[in-house]
């Protein structure tokens, strides 16, 4: 039976389970005082803390980064090149929601076309902003919208102590982020062979996932850190394997495949970076996935291997059980099936969103060429000055 994904009824069946959330930074977190991947000037990057058995790193004084950031936002998404003669152009455009740690405050759409909807997909609940429109007369169909998103960092103080065990109820719960035949992240006898080879006899949930962390991140590099790694590769577990890095999708994709080889329950979140130095500017923000993995006694685990690789040990301790508030998430999952989508095609990924012309995929990555994709998103976002009131909401999705 499929489940549909909803932060609320995940974080009921958390409760029931005993698991407890992460502490909120500012607030007597143990976090190191790191220099942000967005932001690498920004401030001092504090002596790193060796991983110990409590995985615990320094804590950050509340006066050197805040605890959330608030944040207004435009975006515009762009399909181009329609053809002469089309009869039918569908579009599904990605929007961030409610969850984890964020906050949607508000949201209007500025500009569409007529018959514009909001939908959600059947399998995880992911909402999108869906348009249809027949006999197009233009090659161009553009969406603006804006919204208002507040974003928490979290940090987790993971005592490998304190971690309980993934059970037949775990497993039962958490059937669909255990799967090991997704495509481009399946669990092959080679990759269950890297898996054990790195964890050995661990068992242990928290100790194990810091292991496949390291080795994910020691192994294989961004395109960022590396720029001869593949920029837009399919987001792959084997083309990771293989090529040793690639983009954030084929990094934690291999992360995802090993840590299943390992039964550990994980999934793909999928959103973008607020980088500071794009405040203010109308600019193509690419795309950002990072991974949740399940520890009972501690619920859902995020961890980001590239922002993790991108400095020293502080940033490794860090992202490897948290991330920064620079980031909106917009969708969890891959591998989408819409009901709409012709001949039962399953849709990758949504990065910026998936769009059909008389039945045909636009494809969203650049081609083979180099040609750009017809699919286009710009985003301008600035940061409210002024703290907005603590939301009870937000509180209790924490």
């Amino acid at each position: 039976m499929k489940l549909i994904r909803s932060v609320y009824s995940s974080l009921s069946i958390l409760a029931i389970l005993g698991c407890s959330g992460p502490a909120r930074l500012g607030e007597n977190t143990p976090r190191t005082d790191l220099k942000s991947p967005a932001t690498a000037t920004d401030g001092p990057t504090a002596t790193p803390s060796s991983t110990s058995s409590s995985m615990t790193v320094a804590p950050l004084p509340a006066s050197k980064r805040p605890p959330s950031r608030t944040y207004d936002v435009r975006q515009t998404v762009e399909l181009r090149e329609i053809p002469p003669g089309a009869k039918k152009v569908k579009m599904w455009i990605c929007l961030p929601d409610d969850a984890p740690y964020q906050r949607l405050l508000d949201i209007t759409v500025k500009s569409a076309p007529e018959g514009w909807r909001m939908v959600r997909e059947p399998e995880r609940g992911n909402r999108f902003l869906y348009v249809e429109m027949n006999d197009p007369r233009s090659d161009t169909l553009s969406v603006t919208v804006d919204f208002t998103v507040r974003r928490e960092a979290v940090s987790f103080r993971l005592d490998p102590a304190k971690a309980g065990t993934i059970t037949k109820a775990h497993r039962s719960f958490f059937a669909e982020d255990l799967r090991t035949d997704v495509p481009l992240m399946e669990v092959t006898g080679e990759i269950r062979e890297i898996a054990d080879g790195v964890c050995g006899s661990e068992t242990n949930v928290v100790l194990q996932a810091r292991k496949l962390f390291d080795h994910v991140a020691d192994y294989a590099d961004h395109y960022s850190k590396d720029p001869t790694k593949p920029t837009c590769g399919r987001g792959a577990a084997g083309d990771c394997f293989v090529q040793k890095g690639g983009c954030c999708t084929d990094l934690h994709s291999l992360f995802i495949a090993l840590a299943r080889a390992r039964g550990i329950p994980t999934r793909l979140p999928i959103g973008l970076r607020l980088q500071a130095k794009n405040e203010g500017k109308d600019v193509d923000p690419g795309y950002r996935c990072w991974v949740e993995y399940f520890v009972p006694g501690y619920g859902w685990v995020p961890t980001d291997i590239v922002a993790g690789d991108s400095g020293g040990q502080a940033e490794r301790d860090f992202y490897s059980c948290g991330l920064d508030e620079r980031r909106l998430r917009y969708s969890e999952g891959r591998n989408f099936g819409f009901a709409s989508v012709p001949n039962g095609q399953r849709v990758n990924t949504m990065i910026i969103g998936h769009a059909e012309i008389d039945g045909r995929f636009v494809p969203v990555l650049p081609g083979p060429d180099g040609k750009p994709s017809p699919l286009s998103r710009r985003l301008k976002f600035v940061e409210r000055p002024v703290p907005v009131p603590e939301d009870p909401g937000l509180a209790s999705m924490r």
